[in-house]
């Protein structure tokens, strides 16, 4: 059911209060929807996009660029889905281990969570060698106002209530007893037994740190709200060259034959130490692209340059750029802090994003893509060529900044987290927090299959606490 106005909720009916209606705040409602659940779902934007209201989400920043950053994230109905590319692919075992979570446990959410996201539960990884894995990624469709708009409008378990932003919480005793909203420019408290915060991967960040300004002693032993926040990297590596016949010879019975894009991950256990980076050669070639290659490789090697040209006629090689995912060391200066010079129209604070990119990431990249050009060179899979920003470990021009983590990151210490494993806040019986600001580590992996996974797992660990 959707309400026009606060002054038609009644509060009672409504255990759970869920901030943001992206695909955290929509799984988290429609899980407990499952479990006979009600809950009140507070969006802050409105049914669909519009520049007022995305005015709310500026952001200056501090240090390294962030480009794209404000356009990243969308106050809407159905938050990111509205834009996002759809690529999913859970963490690992070791990935859940870093977290502290049991990876047993957590992955009887996974079915449920490729339900939701209208995928197979595939995701297969094959052996290149010692230092890479052929991977596979699934591709979600599902745009989360499309799909579930209309099942909202008609369930008796869910309440939505767009058009409402969320102030701040007040509390006190280590609870919180009201969140505080404004909706046309008015005040109001919502009261809940359970307030749970999806509001993405930078906005978690600023409430809470707006919470701790308005209301010092609800937060006030928690240090960590908005440190250690992360990107992925999202970089053009170079320009690639693959004999996909002699890949797939190569691989023999275990080449991942697929369509489209080939993804290469850096092993686990050859990145311990390291950064992890997922690499994407599309095999959908432009032929603009390879001719003006193709050219360069003639005015170079001439010989080779015409056995390029032969194998391109007969398709037997493809040729793409080389596309990089990249995680980061989570850095407890990278942070989001409240802009005190800069306030939205309900003239709370707007954030500032002080971030510096490692010199790690840069050497981890150039690293694992020289290993994969020798690998290519080696085995006359292809042929790598590295950007020259990564040869010469010079700033890398991020194509984009669309997944935000840190900022609220998991684990088990009040002294280096904000949330313990369970996504509750340290020291608040009642305040959840779910999305990629929980993320104590990027790894290369979109965020959003693991996003919904803590959706599902929450839903489950709230039903035992409610019932």
């Amino acid at each position: 059911m959707i309400l026009n106005s606060f002054t038609e909720l009644d509060e009672n009916k409504f255990p759970v209060t869920i901030f943001g209606s992206g695909p955290a705040g929509l799984s988290l409602a429609l899980e407990l929807e499952k479990k006979n659940i009600n809950c009140l779902i507070i969006e802050a934007g409105d049914e669909h996009y519009n520049d007022e209201s995305q005015s709310f989400y500026k952001i200056d920043t501090k240090g390294t660029n962030l480009k794209d950053i404000t356009n990243s994230r969308l106050r809407q109905f159905g938050g990111t889905s509205a834009s996002w590319g759809g690529w999913c692919k859970p963490f690992s075992d070791l990935d859940i281990k870093k977290t502290g979570l049991n990876p047993d446990e957590f992955k009887k959410y996974q079915s449920e969570t490729c339900k939701i996201l209208g995928i197979k539960n595939s995701f297969r990884e094959s052996n290149i060698n010692e230092d890479f894995n052929q991977i596979e990624f699934q591709y979600s469709e599902v745009n989360f106002y499309e799909k579930y708009f209309s099942h909202i409008k008609k369930s008796k378990n869910i309440l939505l209530l767009l058009n409402t932003q969320l102030s701040h919480f007040e509390g006190e005793n280590k609870k919180v007893e009201k969140a505080v909203c404004i909706s046309s420019g008015k005040f109001f408290n919502i009261k809940s037994r359970e307030f749970i915060l999806c509001c993405g991967g930078i906005e978690n960040s600023r409430i809470l740190l707006w919470t701790k300004f308005k209301n010092m002693s609800l937060l006030k032993d928690n240090p960590n709200i908005g440190r250690y926040w992360m990107t992925h990297y999202w970089i053009q590596g170079g320009i690639g060259f693959l004999n996909l016949k002699n890949f797939k010879s190569f691989m023999q019975n275990k080449f991942l034959d697929r369509e489209g894009v080939i993804h290469i991950a850096s092993k686990e256990s050859s990145s311990i130490n390291k950064l992890q980076s997922g690499l994407y050669l599309s095999t959908n070639e432009d032929l603009n692209f390879i001719k003006e290659t193709v050219k360069s490789i003639l005015c170079i090697a001439p010989e080779y340059g015409k056995k390029i040209a032969r194998l391109i006629l007969n398709k037997s090689l493809k040729c793409g750029n080389i596309f990089l995912h990249l995680e980061e060391d989570p850095i407890f200066e990278n942070q989001i802090v409240l802009d005190e010079n800069n306030k939205d129209l309900n003239q709370i604070p707007l954030v500032k994003i002080e971030y510096k990119s490692s010199l790690k990431s840069k050497k981890n990249v150039k690293s694992e893509l020289e290993k994969l050009a020798n690998l290519f060179k080696r085995e006359e899979l292809g042929r790598i060529a590295l950007a020259d920003q990564i040869y010469n470990l010079k700033e890398f021009d991020n194509l984009g900044n669309y997944h935000h983590m840190g900022g609220t990151r998991i684990g088990d210490s009040i002294n280096d987290s904000v949330v313990n494993t369970e996504f509750k806040v340290h020291g608040v019986s009642n305040l959840y927090i779910l999305g990629s600001s929980n993320f104590r580590y990027g790894t290369y992996k979109n965020p959003t299959f693991t996003i919904i996974q803590y959706s599902v797992k929450l839903a489950n660990d709230l039903k035992k606490k409610l019932i």
